[in-house]
């Protein structure tokens, strides 16, 4: 379940207390029902930085040189 801090967020289709956010754009909503009546008009780029950041830490996170060590590792497990 999502962290709802605010207590002044509301569902976005029926204004009735959220309970979860949108995985795409991050827009509260309550329920199931409301989640499908709100994914119709979901427009993930509402977001671009948050997306923007991550992209750009998970970039940095990994080395080159990780990358190819983890790729020897993982062929030699295949082999087995």
């Amino acid at each position: 379940m999502a962290s709802l801090n605010c207590s002044a967020a509301v569902c976005v289709i029926c204004l009735e207390k959220p309970k979860y956010r949108c995985p795409a754009c991050r827009v509260p909503y309550c329920s199931v029902t409301c989640f499908r009546k709100h994914k119709e008009q979901c427009n993930p780029e509402t977001r671009p930085a948050e997306k923007k950041i991550r992209s750009a830490v998970t970039a940095k996170t990994v080395k080159p040189t990780e990358n190819k060590v983890m790729r020897k590792r993982t062929e030699c497990l295949c082999r087995i």
